[in-house]
């Protein structure tokens, strides 16, 4: 991502695997290294045109329960930090019911 040498949340990501469907990332929250799972489905349809993608983003500490949406976060940020967010056709479908905090949640301080 860019703007990444001063460190910081949003440049704490390793790619762990990646195929034509699938990516698995792991991301470290910077000051008391939380780790969370990330991956992503990526389908193609529409004769190759579209791509529809799942995504999910899991703490692997059991306990991070108010942590401000830093799951949302982990998602949002990729996709915003690819620029994949001002693609044409962009659009994102979730809730407070898929990703917890998510309406609560600052992106911008991860």
């Amino acid at each position: 991502m860019s703007g990444c040498t001063m460190g910081g949340q949003k440049c704490l990501y390793k790619l762990k695997s990646a195929s034509v469907h699938f990516i698995a990332a792991k991301h470290t929250a910077p000051f008391k290294r939380y780790e969370d799972d990330i991956n992503f489905r990526l389908v193609s349809y529409h004769f190759f045109t579209c791509c529809h993608v799942s995504a999910m983003s899991v703490s692997e500490s059991w306990y991070a329960i108010k942590d401000h949406g830093r799951n949302y976060c982990n998602l949002y940020n990729l996709m915003e930090g690819s620029g994949l967010t001002e693609a044409r056709g962009y659009k994102e479908v979730t809730s407070d019911f898929l990703c917890t905090q998510r309406s609560s949640a600052n992106c911008t301080i991860y």
